[in-house]
């Protein structure tokens, strides 16, 4: 077979690579990653067969060594030394399913920049991957603003504003490139939805990074531009442009700026707070594993050990992070110092090239001649990595900015590379090549080869992902025992990617245990010792984690429960997940909920002081979090003990928690204890939770109503009364009967 065929054949499978960006399969586990990245490796692996016997048939295919691919391969040998020292070796090789980042997937990517240094070789060839790209990254676009959802069929509108970022950029080497005056301007039209997308994203670090970039390309093109008026103009616009940028941050404290988005482009942010304690956590741990890091993949393990509950004043939700939300502190974490200078290393490299194209096309000139434009590129390919790499200190890596970066490194290879000559050809002697008689036979074994691995580490995996969403299905709607055996059909022993599979089963175990009281005692404990089992294959993979630890505690405080009359197995669970749980405190020492958790099995057992004193500890770590002063007033109540518990739920009230409480008998307690204490502007905040809770008990209505008038809100008063009369319309009579009653008494306070 020809060199151009294998070429036309790798060519068009690395373009319709760009399409995976549109799949979500919905039965498959986390299906906006799972789905793009599992047919992605299928792809490559098949696409890597033809590429290995183009290069071993046609030598001159062969890439030449060079800096980018020599960081490439240092980055990859720093990750795979980070696997060998890894507190969890699986899940720095195999990365997880809600991510796909193991060293496993990161090499699908080199495998793409492989193919395509080697295949793609013009401007024509270049010119027809960044248009289809565009075309795919425009649609995407499109779908977002049409669409239901902004994040599409990416699912992360994080991940949209990286992907988006790259083909800006893609647009702009397009239109310095085309040859047409007038048609090239026709590259503004993607741009539009493109950055209509954008801001509909709002992703606030993206923001920042295209901003800085773009004022960078223009403080660029002033710096080298040859015309003295396009350089004053272009250095004077970006000066002032940071002038006017710094004026406007200057107005933080401002009314107006404060309800603005830009608000969202400070400090202040909430999300960047909870990253700043990340953050943290990565710098104290540096020290413990400066050469190689935890191991790949593995930064939960330094988040949680110095986690800070000071998190829980920014947000009190999804505080188990497993990335460090900046990519340059969760390689050093991760893979150490050997992996961080192994990363930057290919940007070094990816630089030098790029000072040597500059120098190539006739010196340090940006203008419009040929040479020039060139060099314009250059500009436009640096504020590109400026950008990447800025969006990159508050975010990690993912599929779509993968692809976008092995593009970008490939766009210099091609340019700074020089291409094999055919004197040098001539002279050099190959010492493996294939010849035309043994080709056919070995790219069937290379197909067939690439068939079975795809088969055994990706397929497997996909099939194992249906399985566990039709477990789950099955569950949700109530099929207890289908759903179980179709988990345990799921999770055959060896397959890649379990450990999140088996998480969805015990989580659901976790918070649907009534469920089990449904099914025979026999069938009941069956099923808990299966699920018990999955969380001690999960600690087993990884002992230091602490949240793995949790969940087996949580598993075994379930079994305890379930079997509350049978003494002896109720000890037996509980004493085991009291053991857990102290082993995701060692974990996680500074985690406030964890001492809740336990607490609360203590207070099953009886052990009401220690309880006591777990939940006054979570308090000392943060006296500014609500649910530890929530769950001790709770606990007071509980133990009839009103006097101790005012002091808690004042708190608990005071600092907002009253709005994570789910329990509708909870509140009216809380609430009747608040009445009998005349505490109205209280009563009020539980009293609105009691309708939140219940939205269509109109009795509940009638009665806030109540207390708005009491206190004075009369307005409020008559639009709640307003709701429940729509709800029951008897409530309109006793509305009225109520205000003849108190129309002459004054407020309360």
């Amino acid at each position: 077979m020809s060199a151009k065929i294998y070429k036309r054949v790798l060519q068009g499978g690395l373009i319709a690579s760009f399409v995976i960006v549109f799949f979500v399969f919905q039965d498959l586990l986390f299906p906006y990653i799972t789905s793009k990245q599992l047919s992605f490796n299928i792809l490559m692996e098949m696409l890597l067969a033809v590429w290995l016997v183009l290069i071993l048939r046609y030598p001159e295919y062969r890439p030449r060594r060079n800096y980018i691919i020599g960081g490439l391969v240092a980055f990859l040998l720093a990750i795979l030394a980070s696997c060998a020292v890894s507190v969890d070796v699986g899940l720095s090789f195999w990365g997880d399913a809600e991510r796909m980042l193991g060293l496993f997937h990161v090499l699908h990517f080199f495998v793409f920049y492989l193919i395509l240094i080697t295949v793609f070789r013009s401007w024509k060839e270049w010119q027809a991957l960044l248009l289809s790209s565009v075309v795919v990254a425009t649609a995407i676009s499109l779908v977002g603003i049409f669409g239901p959802n902004v994040h599409n069929t990416i699912g992360n509108t994080t991940y949209v504003s990286g992907y988006l970022i790259f083909n800006i950029y893609f647009l702009f080497i397009l239109f310095l490139r085309s040859t047409s005056k007038t048609g090239r301007w026709l590259y503004a039209v993607p741009l539009i939805p493109m950055l209509y997308e954008f801001a509909l994203c709002r992703t606030s670090g993206a923001i920042i990074g295209l901003f800085i970039s773009i004022v960078l390309l223009v403080f660029l093109f002033g710096l080298f531009n040859r015309k003295k008026l396009w350089r004053r103009t272009a250095l004077l616009g970006s000066l002032v442009t940071v002038l006017i940028v710094a004026a406007i941050f200057s107005q933080q404290q401002s009314a107006w700026f404060q309800n603005s988005f830009l608000r969202n482009l400070t400090f202040a942010k909430s999300t960047f707070q909870t990253r700043l304690v990340s953050w943290r956590s990565g710098v104290y741990d540096f020290p413990n594993h400066w050469l190689f890091g935890t191991g790949f993949g593995n930064y939960a393990i330094t988040f949680d050990k110095h986690f800070d509950s000071t998190f829980f004043n920014y947000s009190k939700s999804e505080s188990y992070f497993d990335r460090a939300h900046n990519n340059l502190i969760d390689i050093a974490s991760t893979s150490g110092t050997v992996g961080l200078l192994a990363y930057l290393s290919i940007f070094v490299a990816a630089l030098y090239y790029l000072r040597l194209i500059f120098k190539r096309n006739g010196g340090y000139v940006a203008w419009d001649d040929a040479g020039g434009r060139r060099n314009l590129e250059v500009i436009v390919i640096v504020s590109l990595i400026a950008a990447y790499f800025i969006q990159n200190l508050v975010v990690f890596d993912s599929y779509v900015t993968y692809i976008g970066l092995m593009i970008t490194l490939g766009l210099i290879y091609w340019q700074g590379v020089l291409p094999i000559t055919e004197e040098e050809i001539a002279e050099k002697k190959y010492r493996l090549v294939l010849s035309r008689r043994w080709e056919g036979i070995f790219l069937v074994f290379v197909l067939l080869s690439a068939y079975l691995f795809a088969s055994s580490y990706n397929l497997k995996p996909w099939r194992m992902f249906q399985g566990v969403i039709k477990g789950y299905s099955n569950i949700a709607v109530g099929n207890f025992a289908t759903g179980v055996l179709e988990y345990q059909q799921a999770l055959a022993p060896g397959i890649p990617l379990e450990h999140d599979g088996r998480v969805t089963l015990i989580n659901l175990v976790i918070s649907n245990s009534s469920a089990l009281d449904k099914l025979p005692k026999a069938g009941a404990e069956a099923v808990l010792e299966y699920v018990i089992s999955l969380a001690q294959d999960n600690v087993k993979e990884n002992p230091q984690d602490s949240l793995t630890q949790l969940q087996l505690a949580q598993i075994l405080d379930t079994a305890a429960r379930f079997n509350y009359d049978d003494l002896t197995q109720f000890n037996e669970y509980s004493s085991q997940a009291l053991q857990a749980m102290e082993r995701s405190i060692a974990a996680s020492p500074g985690r406030a909920p964890l001492y809740l958790a336990r607490a609360q099995m203590l207070l099953f057992r009886s052990e009401n002081e220690q309880a006591i004193q777990d939940v006054e500890y979570a308090i000392s770590l943060n006296p500014e979090y609500s649910e530890p002063h929530c769950r001790l007033a709770q606990f007071y109540l509980l133990l009839q003990d009103n006097d101790k518990m005012a002091e808690p739920l004042n708190k608990c009230v005071d600092l907002g928690g009253v709005g994570d409480m789910s329990s509708t008998a909870l509140v009216q307690k809380f609430t009747n204890y608040y009445i009998d204490q005349k505490d109205y502007p209280r009563v009020i905040k539980l009293a609105e939770r009691l309708g939140r809770l219940n939205p269509s008990n109109a009795e509940v209505w009638f009665n806030l109503a109540k207390i708005y008038w009491l206190v004075g809100e009369h307005d409020r008063a008559n639009q709640t009364a307003g709701t429940a009369s729509v709800l029951d319309s008897e409530y309109n009579a006793e509305w009225q009967a109520f205000l003849e009653i108190v129309k002459d008494l004054p407020a309360v306070q």
